[in-house]
């Protein structure tokens, strides 16, 4: 597993990747992401947020595909998160912004700008 970081006017951007080999563990492994995810920042026990259909250039289709947000969290340093999830073969990727306030237009801008190159 990899991962990007980087910090800028108080939001952190990180990318996170790993490669599960095994087709058949994709979808499962995009799920787990999300989830362990939600329960580290301790939006675990919440309903989840609705998620919304992604699209990356160069990513393989997939109905586990998405992005989520969640607001209102307590001690995880940011009041605000948005995660995606999404894969390219057998790669998964997950895409994360904390904030502590919304920021839907840097959100945007950074999953905007991802290209998976073939």
């Amino acid at each position: 597993m990899g991962m990007a970081q980087c910090k800028a006017d108080g939001i952190t951007f990180s990318l996170s990747w790993a490669e599960v080999r095994d087709p058949a563990l994709v979808s499962p492994a995009m799920r787990q992401m999300r989830d362990a995810l939600r329960n580290k920042l301790g939006a675990g026990s919440a309903e989840p947020a609705a998620s919304q259909a992604l699209q990356v250039p160069g990513m393989t289709p997939s109905p586990e595909a998405s992005q989520i947000h969640l607001g209102g969290l307590a001690g995880s340093g940011a009041a605000e998160a948005d995660i995606a999830v999404f894969t390219r073969g057998v790669w998964v990727y997950q895409a994360v912004m904390l904030a502590p306030k919304r920021q839907p237009a840097a959100w945007d801008s950074f999953i905007n700008s991802m290209k998976l190159e073939t």
